[in-house]
């Protein structure tokens, strides 16, 4: 028997073992400690999901929560190596492979691809039943504290005459946006989906407000309007743990609510545009991450933009400030986008 072999009846077994052990459910609901990002050890660089949660309409497993539970096995693999460091992680890459299946555990083995003075830098593998359907590639870094700072302040809002952004306190949640949606006339089957929706948000643990009046969390809008950027507020409606690691994590996975949508917006396409929009599906996502003093609950604010849509696929980059206006993190994406076309 090959070592792939070997390997495959390896995990297997695990996946077998472990079926009745992951939960299908928004691992945010009602989840103080946010322990969907969290992974079990398995053994050396080779860890397995908790929890996994497909989302109402969504094809597979959440991909923000897939980026942040890599992310953690691979902080996990540095610490172990070096106890008690303070290198933090700084970049991420990733690309989605395919649909995860939120039923089977994912295994998410890690590669310790270099260790050094100030940088070490880790791939990790997610897999199901033996087929790749995530890869990442992470680098941590000793922070810098004394050397220049430059960045990009916050962005003048569209939507205001005087470009000023909206206070998240004077803004409604995305929740209750739905719930107003609901009050009005819907098709039987479009208001059941914004129902679940509704439910699914005012359950979930990272509260979203966005800056536009129109926008109802990119399930229906007022607007038809294309629109390449798009603002919002969010903050982790539970205390999120005070270390640095663990708060980039859950950034990580706030970062993919609603975010390929910008590219869907940008192109006027939604439930009951014409086209309608067909498919929206986060191809890879990139972040880089620029500040260690950051709270997750706190309210922060999320500036996207999309540049292009063409062939069925659109980029959109973001930037996420603190409420003082520091820029703290980079986030890019790219995805299919495709319009309900006619067959010809």
């Amino acid at each position: 028997m090959s070592r792939a072999q070997q390997a495959q009846l390896i995990e297997d077994a695990i996946v077998r073992s472990s079926l009745s052990l992951t939960r299908r459910r928004d691992p945010l609901t009602a989840d103080p400690n946010h322990s969907s990002q969290e992974v079990e050890v398995i053994d050396r660089d080779l860890y397995r999901s908790k929890t996994l949660w497909k989302p109402s309409g969504g094809r597979g497993v959440f991909g923000g929560q897939t980026i942040a539970q890599a992310a953690w096995a691979a902080t996990l693999s540095v610490r172990q190596d070096e106890p008690g460091t303070l290198k933090g992680l700084h970049s991420l890459h990733s690309y989605f492979l395919s649909f995860g299946n939120a039923d089977i555990p994912v295994l998410y083995a890690v590669k310790r691809l270099r260790d050094g003075r100030s940088y070490s830098t880790r791939s990790v593998l997610a897999t199901q039943l033996g087929v790749p359907i995530f890869t990442l590639a992470c680098s941590f870094c000793l922070p810098e504290p004394a050397q220049p700072i430059r960045s990009h302040p916050v962005p003048r809002y569209i939507h205001t005459s005087d470009g000023k952004v909206p206070e998240p306190e004077s803004l409604p949640s995305t929740e209750d946006r739905l719930r107003k949606v609901l009050d009005g006339e819907l098709p039987p089957k479009l208001r059941e989906y914004v129902e679940r929706s509704e439910s699914e948000r005012r359950q979930s643990s990272i509260e979203v407000r966005n800056c536009d009046a129109t926008s109802s969390g990119d399930v229906v809008s007022s607007s038809r309007e294309p629109s390449p950027e798009q603002m919002y507020w969010f903050r982790s409606r539970a205390p999120v743990r005070r270390d640095p690691a663990f708060q980039k994590c859950v950034l990580a996975y706030a970062s993919d609510l609603n975010f390929i949508g910008t590219a869907a917006r940008a192109t006027g396409l939604g439930s009951r545009s014409t086209p309608r929009l067909g498919m929206l599906a986060s191809l890879d996502h990139a972040m880089y991450f620029y500040d260690d003093d950051i709270d997750a609950s706190e309210f922060l604010l999320f500036w996207m933009e999309c540049p292009i849509v063409r062939s069925g696929r659109g980029t959109v980059s973001g930037r996420i400030y603190k409420r003082d206006g520091t820029l703290a993190v980079l986030v890019t994406q790219e995805g299919v986008v495709r319009a309900q076309l006619e067959k010809l």
